[in-house]
């Protein structure tokens, strides 16, 4: 468990050198970029080669209109033409969230042909500044007991969260079934704690194997965009006694209705050793599921909420996360977020928190 944060960072450099290598294509021709094998630099090639901008330029409306034709009709085959509609009332006041799904989809299916292409998750987010009501100054486990930081924490600090997947294997049976590796890391910064010398107060790192059937259904009034399975870790990294972690075999279930996105994501913890288990009570605080509904304002505004139950009867704790995203400007989005409840992260799994926090949304929900 202590090795995973080391294992992350080695599986996301290649990905953030792979993005930040500019070569220079200088004297290249067309079929010297079709030798490229690497998806991303071959389409770049082209694009250094031919100068697209120019392109444009010269062309007549009727092809420009023929290029963008093809390119929205990338999508899978769903049967519901209506869906997919960017034009009428929808398009004044956005998109719904089935015709958002059509165009995910179709843009991981474009990604598909690039080597070492990712795409986002979950939300990608930074908060600079968040204001925890009550900060946890003395975790506690049943396996370790109750531990202190060597500092007191503060009660403002920033949080952050990144998330992408990529996918190992496309097309298994027909072009709907995809299996994933996903990366998700949840961290909270002291940035503000000068006496503590502003550490990382606690980093939850989440990788998972799935493998995702985008079923697009028409079922009632909505669609069932997709079903997931698959094994899921999480873990803070740190060493006894703050060590907290858990293994999953977690599943979801997607469906859209409007400019509604409802996600059930239920889990089965995998059982270990006592002697072995961090946080053996995590269940009675957490449950066995996160409940989502996300709301499309319109492209450029999200609602968010997210529950979670233990669904007992006698000692019921319910949690609580509110989310919104909306535009800043032109290419910035702002993003607000409320948190009432327990496993905000791992190291807090038995406590309940309070924050809100302000800050930039990167990449939301559709």
């Amino acid at each position: 468990m202590r090795r995973l944060p080391a294992l992350c960072l080695a599986l996301t450099a290649p990905l953030a050198a792979a993005q930040d290598a500019v070569p220079d294509y200088t004297g290249f021709a067309s079929d010297d970029c079709a030798l490229i094998a690497n998806g991303v630099q071959r389409l770049a090639c082209y694009d250094a080669i031919t100068d697209p901008e120019k392109a444009r330029e010269r062309a007549s409306e009727e092809r420009i209109d023929r290029a963008n034709e093809v390119t929205e009709n990338l999508q899978f085959d769903t049967g519901n033409e209506a869906a997919a509609d960017e034009k009428g009332v929808d398009a004044q006041k956005g998109d719904t969230a089935d015709s958002l799904v059509d165009r995910y989809f179709a843009t991981e299916q474009a990604l598909f042909s690039f080597s070492g292409s990712f795409v986002t998750h979950r939300p990608t987010y930074i908060l600079p500044y968040t204001y925890m009501h009550h900060p946890n100054q003395h975790p506690h486990s049943p396996t370790y007991g109750t531990t202190d930081y060597d500092k007191p924490l503060n009660y403002d600090e920033a949080k952050y969260q990144i998330s992408f997947k990529v996918p190992l294997l496309t097309g298994m049976f027909d072009k709907r079934l995809t299996l994933w590796f996903g990366y998700t890391q949840l961290s909270f910064w002291q940035v503000y704690n000068n006496d503590a010398s502003k550490p990382f107060r606690e980093t939850n790192y989440e990788p998972e194997i799935f493998a995702r059937y985008a079923t697009q259904w028409d079922v009632g009034p909505g669609r069932l965009e997709a079903v997931t399975l698959g094994l899921n870790h999480q873990s803070n990294g740190q060493s006894e006694p703050q060590s907290r972690s858990w293994n999953r075999i977690m599943g979801s279930v997607a469906y859209t209705w409007d400019r509604w996105l409802f996600f059930v994501q239920p889990w089965y913890r995998i059982p270990e050793k006592a002697s072995e288990d961090d946080n053996p009570d995590i269940d009675k605080y957490l449950g066995y599921g996160d409940y989502w509904a996300v709301y499309k304002i319109d492209n450029d505004r999200t609602l968010s909420l997210k529950l979670r139950n233990n669904f007992r009867t006698s000692d019921n704790k319910t949690s609580i996360q509110l989310g919104y995203s909306f535009p800043v400007g032109e290419t910035i989005k702002g993003f607000i977020q409320y948190y009432n409840g327990y496993g905000e992260s791992l190291i807090d799994y038995n406590e309940r928190i309070q924050r809100i926090g302000v800050g930039i949304m990167l990449n939301d929900w559709l």
